[in-house]
This record gives structure tokens, C-alpha cells and sequence, in this order.
């Protein structure tokens, strides 16, 4: 099984199976984008492999740890990336002196990298990744694949700014849309844009959050809320910045 999994790993990572180790890293540092490592975990899925939590392998020796039922022991890294990174805000030092994330993530993928398949409702990758629903909301856009890969950069910013989502598969991490189309996910605010090639989201935690079908719900505006409107109007603004940079380097 090890020189299988050894085959599936080299197309991903670019690196001969003779040439992996237990050391050999298998996280975003070798695999291109966020799209073709979880594109690895369906392909091993599709050969009989099915690895659990596989958020948290680092590396080829990790992997069969997890294959094997094993608990990865590696030493706990931070869980704080600077933006440049992985799109994720820097810490914030708080007054007893912990270090709090912030809560807002951003994620670019590129619509090329979703994997072109006859019936998404039946492919391992899409069902390890999205929700029958998602996939009938997708099914139905102009382009699919563009929407499904909208959705994707909204699941992964959404871990970025709550690091508690990361060990969950995001076929959990479900994302509604209101009457407008407006995508909604429980305690967070959601904005989804696209090229012709490229996905852009970005995701707001909201502390005191509405699930999505409450958050269309008029309700008055605090005080304490306009610090959050100034917030969303700004990420917003960098959101078509974003796209607008995107649309002219292609």
C-alpha cells in the first residue's frame, strides 16, 4: 500500500516516489495550490485509501500514520501565518498578553485547478468537499466549475479566520445563498468573486453571528455595529481590488 499511495503523492507533488521519505512535506509548501491538495486526498480516496482529518498531515510519514490509524505526534506549530502567507491577518497581542487571531480570511484560487469530471454529484473529490446541496446549487450557475471554486475559496478563507474549522472536512462547511444569491455561513459574513480564471473570497467572523437564514432578518443597528459595517465596506473594496489586479495580470 505504502508504494501507492508513493505513486499518487509524486503526481502532486512533483517528486519521484523513489525519491519519498518519511520527512518528504506534503502541505502547500510543495503542492501548488489548495484545490490540488485536497485533489490528492480524492484521488487516494478513489484507490481505496481514505484518510481521515487529513488537514493536519504534514508530511509522507504523517500520512501513514493517519493511514494507518495512528495519531500524528509532531510538535504543535503556530497556528498564526502571516497574510503574505496564506491570507490569513497576523495576531493580535491582547491585554494579558495571549496572542488572538483575526478574524478574517482571504483565499485566491485558480477555476483551472477544479477537476473537470463527467457527474460532480459522483466524483470523490466534490463529495469530500462540498454538500449535495452546493453541488445542486452549482450545477445550475452559467459556469460551474467557477461557482464550485468560489465556494472552495470561501470554505478555506473561512478556516483562515477560525482556525477551529480546519479539521473539518468541508463537505461540512456548507454554504447557503439567500434569495439574491448572496452566500451565507453561520457567525460569518461571506463575499465570493470570480474572473474568468480565478475565485476570490473572503470571510468576516461575526462573534455574535446569525445563521443564514436569519441573517437577512432586518433588524436595528447598534452602535457597537458600526465598527463591523467599516469592516465589511473595507473588505470589500480590497475583495474588487483583488479582482480588479487578477483580471488585468491575465
Amino acid at each position: 500500500m505504502e508504494e501507492k499511495i508513493k505513486e499518487i503523492v509524486a503526481v502532486f507533488t512533483r517528486i519521484p516516489a523513489d525519491q519519498i521519505n518519511a520527512a518528504t512535506l506534503l502541505d502547500r509548501s510543495v503542492v501548488t495550490s489548495s484545490i490540488m491538495l485536497h485533489r490528492m486526498y480524492a484521488k487516494l480516496s478513489e484507490a481505496g485509501i481514505v484518510v481521515e482529518n487529513y488537514q493536519e498531515v504534514k508530511t509522507f510519514g504523517n500520512l501513514l500514520q493517519r493511514v494507518s490509524g495512528n495519531k500524528i505526534s509532531t510538535i504543535q506549530e503556530m497556528d498564526f501565518i502571516p497574510v503574505s502567507g496564506n491570507g490569513k491577518m497576523q495576531p493580535q497581542i491582547t491585554g494579558n498578553g495571549e496572542s488572538m487571531p483575526m478574524n478574517i480570511g482571504i483565499d485566491v484560487e485558480e477555476i483551472s485547478a477544479m477537476p473537470r469530471v463527467s457527474d460532480l454529484r459522483e466524483d470523490d473529490f466534490y463529495k469530500m468537499n462540498f454538500s449535495p446541496s452546493e453541488i445542486a446549487y452549482c450545477i445550475l450557475m452559467p459556469d460551474p466549475y467557477a461557482s464550485l471554486a468560489g465556494l472552495f475559496a470561501a470554505k478555506e478563507a473561512i478556516v483562515k479566520a477560525d482556525n477551529q474549522y480546519r479539521s473539518r472536512p468541508f463537505s461540512n462547511i456548507i454554504i447557503d445563498h439567500l434569495p439574491d444569491g448572496k452566500p451565507v455561513h453561520d457567525k460569518f459574513h461571506l463575499s465570493i468573486s470570480h474572473t474568468n480564471n480565478t475565485a476570490v473570497a473572503v470571510a468576516v467572523r461575526i462573534e455574535s453571528g446569525l445563521s443564514g437564514a436569519q441573517s437577512n432578518i432586518s433588524v436595528p443597528i447598534a452602535k457597537s455595529s458600526s465598527s463591523l459595517i467599516l469592516v465589511l465596506v473595507l473588505i470589500s473594496i480590497i475583495l474588487s481590488a483583488i479582482a480588479l489586479i487578477i483580471a488585468f495580470r491575465q
